[in-house]
């Protein structure tokens, strides 16, 4: 999968901007502020009709204008995708192909990325939450069915810490109520755990080849998963850890009003060289993981879904070592084409990337 060519108009700092990419490594440089994020967040949100960063479509539209418009170009295996998103006062449209489409799953699987950020060093040194919203979000992306089980359980969820937090007061009259939602949970929280049981051990070798791929040392970079269940895969099996474990808790999730057993409140350990990650590396021992992590993501999706995911790496390179710098992109564009944001570029890479473009007050031209 390629993304060819990206038309923006009125989209954040660009007024009107045509790209078109190599099908390699591409290298969009700048001083900050120049636009060079804004260019990847167009890439995301024309491949998951929602952007990584606002909280609101309004805030994509340039300032002074009523409107913004996307168009990706891009090829699959032989075919030709066009893929079109309209932003303004009624909110977002897309076409596909030239079609108005209301199937948003349809759209949103038309172009598959990968992105990296400087948040995700927060998938190290962050709450658990961080960790768990990177597994549930490679289960989206692998289709509608994995998409639609994640989006269930966290319907269900709510359902029940809603029951929950109504208990003092009104618990006799509830506790019918509850056991269908604990049903429900029970099945949806097992499907998912066995889901990340098998990306984890699946993702768990690209990880340790690609940390000493690009730091030269031999520590073993692990990842471990903690549950709040007994782990297995079987569904069954977890099913019935989990079911033991809510009625084990039952007295105290009613006092403490919320749900305390399942995926939502899983964590997934990082060692490196035998130690939690977490508290013991450096920042660009943190940034080298994370991008282990995304790399290791792209090839899952790969594997799972016959698709090539575009891999979006936006400022992957800073407190990086010139060692490391090298070899992040001599992978990053390895087997697939990817799409790098940097400050500057390491003078020894300039003739292994295919396009060189530099982004200077919401303007783009290509330097190589």
């Amino acid at each position: 999968m390629r993304l060819s060519r990206l038309e923006l108009i009125n989209f954040r700092n660009y007024a009107r901007q045509e790209i078109n990419f190599s099908e390699g490594r591409n290298i969009v440089t700048g001083r900050n502020a120049q636009g060079k994020s804004n260019l990847l967040e167009a890439i995301y949100l024309l491949s998951h009709l929602r952007s990584n960063r606002a909280m609101r479509l309004r805030e994509l539209v340039k300032d002074g204008e009523g409107q913004a418009a996307l168009r990706g170009v891009v090829n699959d295996q032989g075919d030709r995708i066009n893929l079109k998103m309209a932003l303004g006062p009624q909110g977002r449209s897309v076409e596909l192909n030239g079609r108005k489409t209301g199937n948003t799953t349809k759209a949103a699987g038309a172009l598959k990325c990968v992105l990296f950020t400087p948040d995700d060093l927060y998938l190290v040194k962050g709450d658990p939450s961080r960790r768990r919203n990177y597994f549930d979000e490679t289960m989206e992306e692998l289709g509608p069915t994995q998409a639609d089980a994640v989006r269930q359980y966290r319907h269900i969820l709510r359902q029940r810490n809603a029951l929950l937090r109504r208990w003092e007061g009104h618990g006799a009259s509830l506790e019918s109520a509850l056991i269908p939602w604990t049903e429900a949970l029970v099945s949806s929280g097992a499907a998912i755990i066995v889901e990340r049981l098998r990306m984890l051990e699946e993702i768990s070798p690209c990880l340790r080849e690609t940390y000493k791929a690009i730091s030269g040392e031999e520590k073993e970079l692990e990842v471990r998963y903690h549950g709040t269940v007994a782990l297995s895969s079987s569904e069954a099996e977890v099913a019935t850890a989990m079911k033991i474990a809510l009625e084990r808790c039952a007295k105290a999730e009613k006092k403490m009003r919320t749900t305390t057993v399942g995926p939502h409140r899983d964590d997934v350990e990082i060692r490196l060289g035998g130690r939690a990650a977490r508290a013991s590396v450096s920042q660009g021992e943190q940034r080298t993981i994370a991008f282990c992590l995304r790399v290791a993501q792209k090839k899952y999706l790969r594997e799972r879904t016959g698709k090539e995911p575009v891999l979006l790496l936006d400022d992957v390179l800073s407190e990086l070592d010139e060692r490391r710098k090298n070899k992040v992109l001599e992978l990053a564009g390895a087997e697939s084409q990817a799409i790098i944001t940097a400050t500057g570029l390491p003078p020894s890479n300039r003739r292994s990337l295919e396009k060189v473009f530099v982004v200077e007050d919401g303007r783009v031209s290509s330097v190589v």
